[in-house]
């Protein structure tokens, strides 16, 4: 009340107090504050890796479907060739007439792939579209590929993967946590300065030094707990680099393999394959069965669809690498 007849005890006083924290208590939540900031943009650079990751796989998926649709409608006009052959055959051969419904099965088979893969193109030049939040009209990459690189390559940059740095972050974030828990049993000095006005009196002005002590028992328990939690986050890194390493060795495992078919189907299957429909082609100009001839036709169309599938494949384990070694 301002009326101090009311009480004649009553004063007027103004405090202030400034504590001052042990020492090594702000270097403390300085780390940790940073570390919680690492840990936040190593989650973004685990998003952007993901994408980037995405992007890739979807990409090689587009690009492969285009070249099957590609090959598969060069195999169409040479079907359509091939009927028209063996419909002049027809007249004059009676087995010119299984050879050309053979061809024709053939075509049919050949249409229902290009369709089937029409279809599977456009959700993927959507959900292309919707990843890179644009209009994809083209792509220039090609489906090209080189030997693999050494293992170790791969796993000298393990350490890149962001979501390893995050688990590290989290790690020096329950680290910096720790220390404040332990510091925190420490008492804190303070400085309290006062100025006080009682009527009738002269005022005057105070100053006290003390102490800020923690409330007994608690501080230990919450120290306790970081600790455990620290160990518990420090297990987890350890074990996401282990399982990590793992990871790369299994990727570069069906990535060389996906590379010896790659060979073997471009170097051996293809050519011998090439030589037996020559060797078709002209037995069929000297008058014989086009039957097998249309076989080899289908053998070559679907070992064509395998080099692009392995091709694309082989691309795309790529690019779980990437992943997993922390690019772009």
């Amino acid at each position: 009340p301002s009326n101090r007849s009311i009480e004649p005890m009553q004063y007027e006083a103004v405090n202030f107090k400034q504590k001052f924290p042990w020492f090594g208590k702000l270097d403390a939540r300085k780390t940790y504050t940073l570390a919680q900031k690492d840990v936040i943009m190593d989650s973004y650079d685990t998003a952007k890796v993901k994408l980037a990751e995405e992007i890739r796989m979807t990409a090689y998926t587009v690009k492969e479907l285009e070249e099957r649709i590609a090959i598969v409608n060069k195999y169409k006009s040479v079907a359509n060739q091939n009927i028209k052959l063996y419909t002049s055959y027809a007249s004059t051969q009676i087995k010119s007439h299984t050879s050309s419904m053979s061809a024709s099965l053939l075509l049919s088979k050949i249409k229902i792939r290009a369709q089937r893969y029409n279809a599977i193109l456009k959700s993927q030049k959507a959900r292309l579209n919707y990843l890179v939040q644009g209009k994809v009209r083209s792509l220039s990459d090609t489906l090209q590929i080189s030997a693999p690189k050494a293992l170790n390559t791969y796993l000298v940059k393990l350490e890149n993967n962001p979501v390893y740095r995050m688990k590290l972050s989290q790690e020096n974030v329950a680290l910096a946590n720790k220390t404040i828990q332990e510091l925190s049993t420490n008492p804190d000095p303070y400085v309290k300065m006062g100025y006080f006005h009682r009527a009738e009196f002269e005022d005057y002005a105070s100053i006290t030094v003390g102490f800020s002590y923690p409330l007994y028992g608690t501080e230990d328990l919450n120290s306790e707990a970081a600790r455990k939690e620290m160990l518990a986050t420090k297990s987890a890194s350890l074990d996401y680099r282990s399982s990590l390493y793992s990871d790369i060795e299994i990727m570069y495992a069906k990535l060389t393999e996906a590379y010896q078919i790659y060979k073997i189907i471009k170097d051996e299957s293809l050519p011998q394959l090439e030589h037996m429909f020559e060797l078709s082609q002209s037995n069929i100009q000297r008058g014989g069965d086009l039957f097998a001839y249309t076989s080899l036709l289908d053998q070559k169309l679907a070992l064509e669809e395998e080099l692009i599938s392995i091709k694309a494949e082989y691309l795309r384990t790529g690019a779980k690498l990437k992943s997993l070694t922390g690019a772009l």
